[in-house]
């Protein structure tokens, strides 16, 4: 009796450990994991843009976009469960389900809704996992810098490989609990690092832009700090889909938090120095607290590529149709090639930022088509005085312009991030070519 006793608590114990560690589909969970994909390495470039974009546009374009992303995801998250209520049957609550953007709009509009949604939303996770990877080698090098970056990309690709067998977002609980810590450590290590240093003497602050093409940079910058690159699985990953609005709220709280203060100390302090330095960490020396903030990165980094490569993962699995084989390894196998083309490119474009794929694609994934979708499938409902899902007190009217104006802004943001894109990746490519050994090290 004792033996099977030992057992039973072995198995509670077991049981406690995998809810407590593993299984995450609440508000929480999801909280957490917006705080682990909206904000990592952007960290250290957001001081960079502040002084590209001179600091009172730079704050006023930051909160515009963190604006534009809260309500953009918003509406996306309007559009699915309007989809999964056309469902038949409805899926319940703990139900397994794999939802992605392309199948919400296809599914409330038609086949090209979700090929339009495909051919902006694969490139612009592939890109991300892609600078996710590079910005490792980045990173570590700052520590480090006895190995050339292409060998850290080569030695983190092989750590990296291990998103291949993480069933789904709700699977990333602990790591994201861990991916927040280091956030918050890093944004605090920036601020309160930049008050001990003191401001530097005969150094100029301008307030102005510098530039065009750096202006248009930080702008590009600064979409993506305000936007959610993978909201429909994080929805998808919640018990009660319903309640994404509540910590997407708390989320864009908590960007606004670790991002700005700090940011905001370091370019004050250091002026335009900060014009000379792309990464925060090059203007501090080293310490065991700048060490520590490395280390906590590089784990984020971990979590926010493993949650990031997921989908890519899920657009292989789907096309191949297995995703819903019993078999864990036919579908991880078939995850492989994806990682490995990750892999390869991270090797070969180590000059990738993520403002580019941001301004390109994600302009168009995340705000420009589901606020068009939002507008048809809404249309005749609300000029027929049904009242709309979105704030139903705000008249359909001012609903209408604000998704309007997020759309001719984004399509103007999408042109003007090819533009800067294009100009920085030739010069990039000529003067250093692919597969650099050491990208950036002098």
């Amino acid at each position: 009796m004792n033996l099977f006793r030992r057992w039973g608590n072995a198995l509670d114990c077991q049981q406690f450990l995998i809810t407590a560690f593993w299984n995450g589909g609440s508000s929480f969970d999801t909280w957490l994991n917006i705080g682990s994909t909206k904000i990592a390495q952007i960290l250290l470039t957001i001081p960079f843009s502040y002084a590209q974009a001179g600091l009172p546009s730079a704050i006023a374009f930051q909160v515009l976009h963190l604006l534009m992303g809260w309500w953009g995801v918003y509406i996306i998250n309007i559009l699915y469960l309007t989809y999964q209520k056309k469902q038949n049957p409805p899926l319940q609550h703990n139900q397994k389900r794999n939802t992605q953007l392309h199948e919400v709009l296809g599914g409330l509009l038609g086949k090209w809704w979700s090929v339009a949604t495909l051919v902006s939303m694969v490139p612009y996770l592939f890109t991300v996992c892609v600078i996710q990877l590079t910005a490792c080698s980045n990173i570590v090098f700052e520590m480090n810098d006895q190995l050339p970056k292409r060998t850290w990309t080569v030695i983190f690709g092989a750590l990296f490989s291990l998103s291949i067998i993480m069933p789904s977002a709700q699977n990333y609980r602990a790591w994201s609990f861990l991916g927040v810590i280091a956030t918050v450590y890093t944004s605090c290590y920036l601020g309160v690092a930049a008050l001990f240093h003191g401001k530097v003497s005969d150094v100029q602050m301008s307030l102005a832009p510098r530039g065009y093409i750096g202006y248009f940079s930080a702008l590009s910058n600064f979409l993506a700090v305000g936007t959610e690159m993978i909201p429909v699985e994080l929805m998808d990953a919640m018990w009660k889909p319903e309640d994404f609005k509540t910590p997407w709220f708390y989320g864009i709280i908590y960007v606004c938090m670790v991002s700005m203060p700090a940011s905001m100390t370091v370019n004050v302090v250091f002026g335009d120095q900060t014009l000379s330095h792309p990464s925060a960490l090059k203007l501090f020396p080293k310490s065991k607290f700048r060490d520590i903030a490395i280390v906590m990165l590089l784990l984020h980094q971990f979590v926010v590529f493993g949650i990031l490569s997921w989908p890519l993962y899920m657009f292989c699995e789907k096309f191949f149709k297995v995703q819903d084989s019993p078999s864990f390894t036919r579908r991880s196998l078939l995850r492989v090639p994806v990682f490995l083309a990750i892999w390869l490119a991270a090797l070969a474009f180590p000059f990738l930022q993520v403002s580019a794929p941001t301004g390109i694609f994600g302009a168009w994934s995340i705000y420009i088509i589901p606020c068009i979708a939002y507008i048809v499938i809404f249309w005749e409902k609300a000029l027929s005085g049904v009242p709309q899902p979105a704030f139903p007190k705000l008249s359909w009217e001012t609903t209408f312009s604000i998704n309007l104006s997020i759309i001719i802004w984004m399509a103007a943001m999408s042109g003007l991030a090819l533009w800067v894109s294009i100009a920085a990746y030739i010069r990039q490519g000529e003067q250093v070519g692919i597969f650099t050994k050491c990208y950036m090290c002098k």
